[in-house]
């Protein structure tokens, strides 16, 4: 049970690391100086996602480890 939670966790955080990743690649460092940054806003969702996979995975891992 211990592995599996760490297992789990470290994908957690992976998939949660390239979520605020790809968040922050598209949203802000690709459309630096465009008049138009509404993606901005209409990617927060993946922000939103990554944050959430990152305690989750962080959660499991500290759960698994004790």
């Amino acid at each position: 049970m211990r592995i599996a939670a760490i297992t789990l966790g470290f994908g957690g955080i992976l998939v949660g690391v390239f979520l605020v990743g790809g968040y922050l690649y598209a949203a802000v460092f690709a459309r630096w100086g465009e008049s138009d940054q509404s993606l901005l806003f209409w990617y927060l969702p993946f922000l939103m996602a990554g944050i959430g996979c990152l305690g989750v995975g962080i959660g499991a891992v500290t759960w698994g480890r004790r």
